[in-house]
């Protein structure tokens, strides 16, 4: 069992460094609610500091556990992220570069270099409305959670719907599949030694015809939390047809979700001007926002659709839509 790592003076809380999944979770057991399992704890501190809640008697240091700081990729190409990785580690991993571009490009519009220095991928999953959240929504990522004894793995969408609190569990991985046609074209090539030349082709073909967005709005340039962030990635056919599509919406207060009723609606349907529109009004009507004192609900929502919408007509306009003529 782990000691104090040291302790702090009356009123400040000890610090403990387990060494395992088993040992974090132990100790959590054993000071429940007096306590808190912590990585970088940038979000942590801001809601101490704000009165938010109360500072705990322990924390539950997770940076000497190697199990949550780890980044591998698997044999079906899902790419296993540790909880515990700092945001500037994963927008410096040629591995993430390559296969996660969308979501290093949301990392480096978290917070400033500082905070993205301690601030960890998994706390800013478990706040629920962090702005990571709707990039890996759309990536369908999965989570791992651990009592200690056994893990199970639950979409990332399933968790977030369930509003359950999990203090009983910690988060042991995220794991997403690459993100593009092309991560999927690098991982079928290192799979196979002598891939057919003509599957390879397709595989461009259809990394040509994929488009990924993320984008934040905020009170300000840079530094800054979020009024509306959206993510999103739409595949077309050769003839405009729309092949795959994911969308969501987040920022503020607000939980992030996937429109997963709109997708379904326009999925098979040719991009045009009246799907645009049809998904236009879908996101402003769907998108559950959060009013707080900067920033209502229907400028939120108005906001998200204005974001995702111009992302769309890019594809469609790259497709060759934007020049057809006029009905």
């Amino acid at each position: 069992m782990s000691v104090p790592l040291y302790q702090l003076p009356e009123q400040q809380p000890s610090v403990w460094q387990p060494t395992s999944v088993e040992e974090a979770m132990q100790l959590k057991h054993q000071w429940g609610d007096n306590s808190v399992l912590i990585s970088g704890g940038t979000w942590l501190r801001t809601r101490w500091e704000n009165g938010l809640s109360s500072t705990p008697q322990h924390l539950i240091s997770l940076g000497r556990i190697p199990a949550l700081s780890g980044l591998t990729i698997d044999a079906q190409g899902h790419v296993h992220i540790g909880p515990a990785c700092c945001l500037s580690d994963l927008m410096d991993n040629e591995l993430m570069r390559q296969r996660c571009g969308l979501l290093v490009q949301a990392c480096s519009e978290i917070a400033a270099p500082s905070v993205r220095n301690l601030a960890s991928i998994g706390g800013n999953v478990v706040t629920r409305t962090g702005d990571l959240i709707p990039v890996l929504l759309v990536m369908n990522a999965q989570v791992g959670w651990s009592d200690g004894q056994k893990e199970r793995i639950l979409p990332l969408k399933e968790w977030l719907e369930s509003r359950l609190l999990t203090s009983d569990e910690m988060m042991t991985k995220i794991v997403v599949r690459a993100s593009g046609q092309v991560a999927a074209k690098q991982t079928e090539a290192e799979q196979q030694t002598n891939v057919e030349p003509n599957k390879v082709e397709q595989l461009e073909q259809d990394a040509s015809r994929t488009h990924e967005f993320y984008l934040k709005v905020g009170r300000r340039e840079a530094f800054t939390p979020s009024v509306v962030t959206v993510a999103g990635s739409l595949r077309t056919e050769a003839d405009g047809t729309i092949a795959a599509i994911a969308l969501s919406a987040g920022g503020g207060s607000a939980v992030p979700a996937r429109f997963a009723e709109l997708e379904d609606a326009v999925t098979g349907k040719l991009l045009s001007k009246e799907v645009l529109q049809t998904l236009h009004k879908g996101v402003s009507e769907g998108f559950e926002a959060v009013a707080d004192d900067y920033a209502g609900v229907a400028y939120r929502k108005i906001t998200a659709a204005n974001l995702i919408v111009s992302e769309c007509y890019k594809a469609w306009r790259k497709g060759g839509g934007a020049y057809a003529p006029r009905s």
